[in-house]
């Protein structure tokens, strides 16, 4: 507003014109008021054609007013001259007020003028002026009209338009194609007018508000034009709400067709960053298999040497094996010596017995004898007392002799009680090595069971964290992280009942072992019964056999040494074969829960990895899948966009030629009348 104000100071300045107070005013109040729509509204004010002809040069180039009034102003026709002059030019105006000026000659071509080179105007207010008093200068204003591409609505009340300025304006109206509204009223038509408007109607097929109240045309005239307004006025409803339908069509069009895009888009983007991720995964995933196939390599190694280990010491067990079949032939041989030794002992004895019996029958023989000859050798009774005598010595040397021997077994008795506490001992040390070693096992069972599942938990917390580092629209590898859990829960299940089976296993075998040394325990105390039986009986036969008794002695003592070195010995070898057995067996143990070991990490490595590639595959299986269903998607939204194309185009056709036989149909019944 300002700047509109300071512009037409200005021109007032170069033109040597005076501005106006009426004006000044009215733009300082537009000023105070600058909100909305800006209208200059100078109505009711004497305007100087000086004045009008600065307004409009200031007009002319400006931007600021959508509607100028000058309704009432009497303006002179120089003053409409230079109003059209500068609104000629105008490109921001809409509206324009020229009520009661009593435009008429000169200044009514000045407007003609002014319509065809404005591009702006859309509406005009011409009432209360005399615009048809002249008919050349009408002719002028109505090729203006007939020219003009912006003017929708024209307003040309009590303007004393004669009947050849209505025909002059029906021919102009015949080329204008733009125009909507048309308010003639209180005008001199008359019939000739009313039939040119009727023909004009005719071609144009846009003017849809025509007023013509207080022109003196007849009735049937205007009811016709009236018809053939009101078909125009329904065409243009038709046309409107049809280009208002193509316009929300195209809309929806171009929206569905940025929806499409930016839903290709976002489908792009999410495919990228889905191709992102899948390399992110095939890289971690191949850097695993890596791993894996590193370790993998290393654990093949360790099972090669565990393998030839184990090949070694199934060597060592072959020869420890065939140590103890020769140990046992040795101690079968040792056996058999003993009992061969017992049975000629036994016969020894055996004939010693009837040896003493033949020798008993003699002496009963002799003691008949001697009991005949008794009388007879009464002589000789110094000799059997001094015999006697020395009898009873010997005897008594022989009991002597009986005491030593006894005590000498009584001694070997303790010895070999001694003997049998310290096997008893040693037994006992044995077991508790044993439970010992059970115990340290079955520590190292649930110590390597817990390395495992602390191995087994932290690999579940890898894969939960490579989870978390996944995109939130992954939800489906939850299900199979969880999945992976309980496979590794059940794994650790698994594992933990496998030991457990093992361990009692071994406890079996440690069971199985430990009956055997009794059995074999059971064995050696029942041979040392049976040697303590054969040394009492050897004692009660030695004391019947008094006279070889010393003889016995040595043989027994001999036999005894002999015995006790090569129990001794076999009680070494059988020692030394056990903590061999042991030893190997433990090594054997070892190395079998080591390899089972390792295979069941094999195993759960191979299944890992099958589960990966598994997993990787479905994956890009499914976005495969997704690709295709949403070029599917695409297809039939472009096929539907298509389609509905092609309906428009036929519901326009069918809208036309509704129209075009409408129109004939309504140009057949007119042309009768």
């Amino acid at each position: 507003m300002e700047d509109f104000r300071h512009i037409y100071i200005r021109l007032c300045k170069d033109h040597h014109v005076d501005p106006q107070d009426c004006v000044l005013e009215k733009l300082k109040s537009l000023e105070k008021r600058s909100s909305g729509r800006a209208i200059l509204d100078l109505s009711t004010n004497s305007l100087s054609p000086k004045t009008c002809a600065v307004l409009g040069k200031a007009l002319a180039a400006d931007r600021t007013f959508v509607e100028i009034k000058f309704s009432d102003c009497m303006l002179a026709e120089d003053a409409v001259k230079g109003l059209a002059q500068g609104l000629a030019f105008n490109t921001f105006c809409r509206k324009l007020d020229l009520k009661g000026n009593n435009i008429r000659g000169a200044s009514t071509e000045a407007l003609g003028k002014m319509l065809r080179q404005n591009k702006s105007l859309v509406s005009i207010c011409l009432e209360w002026n005399g615009l048809g008093m002249l008919d050349s200068s009408f002719a002028a204003f109505c090729e203006g009209i007939g020219s003009s591409t912006s003017l929708r609505a024209l307003d040309l009340r009590n303007n004393q338009i004669s009947h050849d300025s209505m025909i002059e304006l029906a021919a102009s109206l015949k080329r204008n194609v733009h125009l909507k509204a048309l308010d003639l009223r209180w005008n001199n038509c008359g019939l000739l007018g009313g039939r040119a408007l009727l023909e004009m109607l005719q071609s144009n097929k846009t003017l849809s508000r025509l007023e013509l109240a207080g022109n003196n045309v007849p009735s049937d005239v205007l009811k016709s034009i009236e018809t053939a307004v009101q078909n125009n006025a329904d065409r243009q409803a038709i046309v409107e709400e049809n280009l208002k339908r193509t316009q929300t069509m195209a809309k929806h069009i171009r929206n569905v067709e940025h929806d499409r895009k930016l839903q290709l888009n976002d489908l792009l983007t999410t495919i990228d960053e889905q191709e992102t991720l899948l390399r992110k995964s095939q890289r971690a995933s191949t850097e695993q298999i890596g791993n894996l196939q590193v370790a993998l390599d290393e654990r093949k190694g360790a099972f090669n040497s565990l393998a030839a280990k184990l090949s070694m010491a199934e060597t060592e067990l072959a020869l420890s094996e065939q140590k103890v079949s020769d140990f046992n032939s040795t101690v079968n041989r040792l056996k058999a010596e003993m009992q061969e030794m017992a049975a000629n002992h036994a016969n020894d004895i055996r004939r010693e017995k009837e040896e003493r019996a033949n020798e008993d029958l003699k002496f009963l023989k002799e003691i008949s004898e001697l009991q005949d000859r008794n009388t007879q050798l009464q002589t000789k009774v110094e000799d059997l007392d001094r015999k006697c005598r020395q009898q009873q010595e010997q005897v008594y040397d022989l009991r002597e002799q009986l005491t030593h021997a006894q005590s000498e077994v009584t001694l070997k008795g303790s010895q070999f009680e001694e003997r049998i506490t310290q096997e008893k001992a040693r037994h006992k040390e044995a077991m508790r090595d044993q439970d010992q070693y059970k115990q340290k096992e079955m520590a190292r069972m649930k110590q390597e069971g817990e390395d495992m599942e602390r191995i087994l938990r932290e690999r579940i917390s890898k894969l939960e964290q490579q989870r978390l580092d996944m995109e939130e629209e992954i939800s489906r590898l939850k299900a199979t992280n969880v999945s992976d859990k309980l496979n590794a829960e059940e794994q650790v299940a698994s594992l933990k009942h496998r030991l457990k089976s093992e361990e009692e296993q071994r406890h079996v075998q440690l069971e199985e072992k430990i009956r055997v040394l009794q059995t074999s325990k059971d064995e050696l105390q029942s041979h040392c019964n049976q040697q303590t039986a054969t040394l009492t009986q050897l004692q009660h036969r030695n004391s019947n056999l008094q006279l070889e008794l010393e003889n016995l002695k040595r043989q027994m003592e001999e036999l005894n040494q002999e015995l006790s070195q090569k129990n001794s010995q076999t009680y070494a070898e059988v020692e030394k074969v056990k903590v061999e057995l042991n030893k190997t067996s433990s090594k054997l143990e070892q190395e079998r829960s080591t390899q089972s070991e390792l295979r069941d990490k094999l195993a759960s490595v191979d299944s890992q990895m099958s589960e990966q590639l598994l997993k990787h595959r479905k994956i890009v299986e499914e976005k495969d899948k997704e690709i295709v269903t949403l070029e599917e998607k695409l297809k039939g939204r472009d096929l539907e966009l298509v389609r509905m194309r092609e309906e428009e185009a036929q519901r326009v056709q069918v809208l036309q030629s509704a129209i075009l036989n409408y129109v004939g149909s309504k140009q057949g019944v007119a042309s009768p009348r």
